[in-house]
């Protein structure tokens, strides 16, 4: 997804399914989107907050044998990652 969302341009051409189909009509002069922008950034929203909650019962694969009141969620290591947190935003404000 990172490869898709940033575009390595160095990979072998693939051909890529496409993370949303939007129906395009026209009308008169205007075109009419279904489903609209709103409602396709709004799944992106949705998608984006549902990945990052479901990591906070995921612990670091590292601390297996850290006391279980004592480990900490990948949630709290993704969101110090800059990288990730940048992906995300990029996500999150793509339209």
């Amino acid at each position: 997804m990172k490869e898709r969302i940033c575009g390595r341009r160095n990979l072998p051409k693939q051909v890529l399914k496409p993370f949303f189909e939007v129906d395009v009509r026209l009308d008169g002069s205007n075109s009419v989107l279904k489903p609209s922008l709103q409602e396709v950034q709004d799944a992106i929203n949705r998608a984006a907050s549902h990945v990052l909650k479901s990591t906070k019962k995921v612990q670091l694969w590292f601390q297996k044998d850290v006391p279980e009141e004592e480990k900490e969620p990948f949630y709290n290591w993704i969101a110090k990652d800059k990288e990730i947190v940048k992906v995300i935003l990029l996500l999150t404000g793509s339209i």
